[in-house]
């Protein structure tokens, strides 16, 4: 049995959780530029956002643009698709609404359960630890930096300096690498079955479904050919996992 050295943990929904969801983070951004935009252009402005917002991820490492250039112009076209303000004003608008989605990102997370317990205990018994999260490095960084994240981790790692999401190989590649370890002696913890699970495995890495909620295993699996190489169902599970694995 090979050594575990490296415990990496996603970050939403995983250590901590965002207290009410994304759409509504976005709708109460929305709201409070309504004397901008107008209460009328809700459904205008949304229209758009779901449109741009999807080819944004899909594209985000084909231009040498920064994310957030292009989260920003994201938002300059859904003001655009409003027909509220001039054309001269809607590029400081833009700028402006991505501050305040970003302060107010930052400001809707919380730790899960025993989340910093956990983390103390790993590196307390000579574990490295770390964050692997998909995003943009504002947005995620704003979060973790929000709680001090950062200061309970070895190492932190956004999608966006890999320039890869996961489950792509590069971003974990560059979580092992920054640990210094082989990927058959790290794991990852997460929520999502592809995300964290399968692109884990694929990557070398144990796999660990981090399953709260006790979704049905095959169900949540069901389009993968990866199955997890172990599940939880709380963070203090991870602990006594890595210590039966670390023999060898």
């Amino acid at each position: 049995m090979t050594k575990t050295k490296a415990v990496f943990f996603d970050l939403d929904e995983t250590l901590i959780e965002n207290r009410i969801p994304v759409p509504e983070l976005f709708a109460r951004m929305y709201s409070d530029f309504t004397t901008e935009l107008g209460h009328d252009n809700k459904a205008a402005f949304f229209t758009e956002l779901r449109a741009k917002a999807s080819v944004l991820w899909a594209t985000m490492f084909d231009t040498d643009r920064s994310p957030e250039e292009q989260f920003r112009d994201c938002f300059e076209s859904c003001i655009a698709a409003t027909n509220a303000v001039p054309k001269i004003h809607r590029q400081s608008l833009a700028e402006d609404m991505l501050a305040h989605f970003l302060f107010l990102s930052s400001n809707n997370v919380r730790f899960q359960d025993n989340a910093l317990e956990v983390l103390a205990e790993l590196n307390n018994l000579g574990y490295q630890t770390g964050i692997i999260t998909n995003g943009m490095e504002r947005v995620q960084l704003g979060k973790i930096h929000k709680l001090e994240a950062d200061k309970a981790v070895d190492h932190v790692i956004v999608s966006a300096q890999a320039r890869a999401h996961k489950p792509n190989q590069p971003v974990f590649n560059m979580a092992l690498n920054a640990a210094g370890v082989s990927a058959n002696q790290a794991c990852q913890i997460g929520d999502h079955p592809t995300n964290d699970v399968a692109g884990a495995i694929r990557a070398g890495m144990s796999g660990i479904f981090y399953n709260p909620k006790e979704k049905c295993i095959n169900e949540a699996f069901a389009e993968l050919e990866e199955r997890p190489t172990h599940v939880i169902h709380s963070l203090r599970d991870v602990v006594s996992w890595v210590e039966q694995h670390s023999n060898g």
